[in-house]
């Protein structure tokens, strides 16, 4: 009887050991997200990188002295905040557990920002708002064909931006060269 018993437990606990590995549970883990995969990397993606840009923007606001890094850099600020609002609101619709915590690679650029200054710092503040825009190109192209049509229009809408984010932020690394 003890020996069914523990073995019972046992199964009982490895059941709710896998089933706490599963990636798509929302924040209670009792309710799935509404989203696939595509979508679920849209929106942690989407918010992690728009943060890291906010946050980088608003270094260049401080350390920069070019009007035009200045200018794109409240862009940034503006956009990316919309954006990510948007990303948040999508989120607890589609009951998507996210961080706004920025990843180990954002705040290491983050912190080697932190120590430039003048062109340098414009410089390295363009090049990592051009590298940054391609990624995010990338991840919103791919999931702009989704089958949740929130995701896709979110998508879809935030592409041209993103767009034309990086076609900007190209010709403003190339005037400093």
């Amino acid at each position: 009887m003890k020996r069914s018993f523990c073995i019972a437990i046992t199964l009982v606990v490895l059941f709710a050991a896998q089933a706490c590995n599963d990636t798509r549970k929302a924040k209670n883990y009792n309710d799935r997200t509404l989203v696939d995969d595509t979508g679920i990397s849209l929106i942690k993606d989407g918010i992690e990188s728009g943060n890291a840009e906010v946050q980088l923007s608003q270094l260049a606001e401080k350390q920069s002295q070019n009007p035009k890094v200045l200018e794109f850099a409240k862009m940034m600020v503006s956009d990316h905040t919309q954006v990510g609002n948007e990303l948040k609101k999508l989120a607890t619709d589609k009951r998507v557990n996210i961080s706004d915590s920025l990843n180990n690679d954002h705040k290491t650029i983050l912190a080697s920002l932190a120590l430039k200054t003048g062109v340098e710092f414009d410089r390295a503040y363009m090049q990592v708002m051009v590298d940054d825009h391609h990624k995010a190109i990338e991840v919103f192209k791919s999931a702009a064909n989704n089958t949740d049509k929130a995701v896709n229009d979110l998508a879809g809408k935030t592409v041209p931006k993103l767009e034309g984010h990086l076609e900007e932020a190209n010709k403003i690394c190339a005037g400093l060269k």
